[in-house]
């Protein structure tokens, strides 16, 4: 038996972002999976204990509540070392990328992405100061690092002068409630999400946090000439700011538009997953065109609900569609408009894309997200030592 923390501190529902989705769904299912080890998962904050049921489970409340790098330091260099001393801890896995400078225990990294490295401007200051002296120290004392796509591992192996051999590549998933959910009336349902999102016209979708690297304001002017060219569609973004700033709001963004363009530009703010699903569904197309993506999950999210989409050509996202999707330069709002007009015309190519993508979302699933990480935990139990075998209990 081995006894395995993890820091589940983005485990916030109501408020889940990618790295909380890789969190909950990963561990959900490794715990699941895995009886015979014992499984302490640390909060920050009040923890949602009902998402993790399970004897082999034992849920935390670590002080103090890590949003600000002071206090994420404090949380990783003080608080966390003390809870792996407490419960002797065989290893320690920390998928916000994050680790601890202050334990012995052997230690793995889930970092999904560098893009503070290239763009550090994209972040409040302290924020971006924090990630880049905190994750290239957390990638040399990891025994082995995860990240979510080859594109980052390729990244973070060339940045932190990381041998590739000990990052695995650990894709990420989609959940079942993207199959099929507009239900048996797919067209009824459809309609009623139009009637509630956009008083009941066709539209195009953005889903993520508005933040910097998502390139809202090129989608709104990519948005502005798809209606100049005779496009009828709306718009819906989807999402919540990232911080609470000006410039990371996309209402600040929106108001900077011209008034016929914005009056059919329409925000949901963040929604359920269920209800996400239904929206992607009843889209026209996704419309992704980010800066900086280490994965991506809208677009699997949009194959599996049968959305067609238009993607960014830059970072992962190439990857991720292998050309399953209309990929563009997100600096060429004009091509971007371009390919929101053929959505529009041509239901052909959006018959396709929508084949193309089912094809390629099967690909993809939280199950074999969870077995990836799991493998990843078992090389590093024997890289520490340990021996991890066939029956995945560990021998001391």
């Amino acid at each position: 038996m081995a006894v395995i923390a993890i820091n589940t501190r983005l485990v916030v529902p109501g408020r889940l972002d990618g790295i909380g989705w890789f969190t909950l769904e990963t561990v959900q299912r490794m715990v699941s999976a895995h009886p015979e080890h014992d499984f302490h998962l640390i909060f920050d904050r009040n923890p949602p204990a009902d998402l993790f049921p399970g004897k082999n489970v034992t849920v935390h409340w670590v002080w103090p509540p890590a949003r600000r790098p002071f206090l994420v330091n404090w949380w990783m260099d003080r608080s966390i070392p003390r809870l792996l001393k407490k419960i002797q801890a065989d290893l320690f896995l920390s998928p916000d990328g994050f680790l601890s400078r202050k334990t012995r225990v052997p230690q793995v990294a889930v970092q999904h992405d560098l893009n503070f490295e290239h763009h550090p401007e994209w972040l409040p200051a302290s924020v971006s100061k924090h990630y880049r002296w905190r994750f290239p120290d957390a990638a040399q004392r990891a025994v082995r690092l995860a990240t979510v796509s080859q594109f980052s591992a390729k990244d973070i192996s060339e940045r932190y002068s990381i041998p590739a051999d000990r990052i695995d590549v650990v894709y990420n998933g989609a959940a079942t409630a993207y199959h099929q959910p507009l239900g048996v009336n797919p067209k009824q349902a459809a309609a009623a999400i139009r009637r509630r999102m956009t008083g009941g016209q066709p539209f195009f979708v953005f889903v993520g946090t508005q933040h910097p690297r998502k390139n809202l304001e090129g989608l709104l002017k990519a948005f502005q000439s798809y209606r100049e060219k005779g496009g009828t569609w709306d718009l819906l973004l989807v999402g919540t700011p990232m911080w609470r700033r000006r410039r990371f709001n996309a209402k600040d963004i929106l108001a900077a538009a011209p008034e016929h363009v914005a009056k059919h530009v329409h925000r949901s703010g963040w929604l359920p997953q269920l209800d996400l699903a239904a929206v992607l569904a009843a889209s026209g197309a996704l419309v992704f065109i980010p800066w900086f993506e280490g994965f991506g999950i809208p677009l699997i999210e949009a194959f599996s609900a049968g959305t067609p989409t238009i993607h960014s050509d830059r970072t992962s996202l190439p990857e991720v569609s292998q050309g399953s999707g209309l990929a563009v330069d997100p600096s060429d709002t004009e091509a971007v408009s371009i390919a929101m007009k053929r959505m529009e015309d041509e239901p052909a190519l959006r018959e396709s894309l929508i084949e193309k993508g089912k094809d390629r979302a099967d690909d993809f699933s939280w199950d074999r997200t969870a077995q990836l990480l799991w493998s990843c935990l078992v090389r590093a139990a024997k890289d520490s030592g340990m021996e991890w075998q066939d029956n995945s209990k560990v021998e001391r």
